[in-house]
C-alpha cells in the first residue's frame, strides 16, 4: 500500500493540471472571439462612414448645392457646413438619408457667398461629412 499512495497523488496532479488547462483554454477562445468579432464590426462601420463623402456643386446666397459622392449612402444629419470655420447650417442637412451620387440642398443662416472679387473678404466655405471635407472660396 505504500506504493500506490504517491501514484494516486499523481494522477490526482495530473487530473487538476489538465481540467486547468482546458478551463484556460476555454476562457481564452471564449475572449479572442468577443474581441474578434468587435473589431470586426468596428472596421466595417469606419469602412462605411470613410465611404461617405459630399463634395460642393455650387454656392449662392444662403443656399449650398452638394453631391452624395461616396459609394455609401449619407445619413440624416451629419453633413455640416461651415463659413469662414463657423458653424452656420439651420437644420438637420441632410433632412433625408442621401443616396450615393444624389444631389441635395444645404441652406444656411448666413450668406454662404458674398460675389465680392476683392479677396480679403471672400467667404471660405467647407462641408463636411462622415468621410471627409469638401471646400470652396467665393
Amino acid at each position: 500500500m505504500k506504493g500506490i499512495t504517491p501514484v494516486i497523488a499523481v494522477i490526482l496532479l495530473l487530473l487538476i493540471t489538465v481540467s486547468m488547462a482546458g478551463f484556460a483554454f476555454i476562457f481564452l477562445q471564449r475572449s479572442l472571439e468577443s474581441a474578434t468579432a468587435a473589431t470586426g464590426e468596428s472596421m466595417n462601420q469606419q469602412l462605411v462612414a470613410t465611404n461617405q463623402k459630399v463634395a460642393i456643386v455650387s454656392a449662392a446666397g444662403t443656399t449650398l448645392n452638394l453631391r452624395a459622392s461616396g459609394t455609401q449612402a449619407i445619413p440624416m444629419g451629419s453633413v455640416a457646413v461651415l463659413v469662414n470655420n463657423t458653424l452656420t447650417t439651420s437644420g438637420s442637412c441632410p433632412a433625408v438619408q442621401q443616396a450615393a451620387g444624389s444631389l441635395f440642398v444645404c441652406t444656411s443662416t448666413v450668406a454662404l457667398c458674398n460675389k465680392n472679387a476683392d479677396p480679403l473678404t471672400r467667404s471660405d466655405v467647407s462641408v463636411s461629412a462622415p468621410g471627409g471635407t469638401d471646400a470652396t472660396s467665393c
